[in-house]
């Protein structure tokens, strides 16, 4: 007869106790954590590049805009003759010559108080400070409450 040879005994299936943590459940906990670092620096390398990226945008943007603003500049300083703005004026405006104005040269000197007319003086009128509360009378004999 032919034997066979004896399957070893297997040694009962133990279930982990409540105070120990698997060593594969510790690995993937450190497998988590590794990824999520390194995501959040791929993340974060990211946007860097992108704020760079808007920051040149926006530097590029104020050139243009500041040699915008100097060549205007340079328009209006080459415009300002006074003879076209003149022209100018009273083409596009509808502006007419100043007349001559008249001065007139007076011999006596200023008061030293300007008087109003009675009728424009504003005067207040009183208005009488309503009654004390109670609390406040009681205060007033309080020193530093008056």
């Amino acid at each position: 007869m032919a034997t066979l040879p004896r399957i070893a005994e297997r040694a009962p299936v133990r279930l982990p106790s409540a105070n120990r943590i698997p060593r594969t459940l510790l690995a993937a906990l450190a497998l988590v954590v590794v990824g999520a670092v390194g995501l959040l620096q791929v993340m974060q390398t990211s946007q860097a590049a992108t704020a760079g990226y808007e920051l040149g945008t926006l530097e590029i943007e104020r050139r243009d805009l500041s040699a915008q603003v100097r060549s205007l500049e340079a328009q209006i300083a080459q415009s300002a003759n006074e003879g076209q703005m003149r022209e100018l004026a009273m083409a596009r405006l509808g502006m007419v010559p100043a007349t001559p104005s008249v001065t007139v040269k007076v011999d006596a000197a200023a008061p030293s108080r300007v008087t109003l007319p009675e009728r424009y003086v504003v005067r207040p009128q009183p208005t009488p400070l309503p009654p004390l509360s109670w609390w406040e009378s009681l205060l007033r004999f309080v020193p530093g409450f008056k």
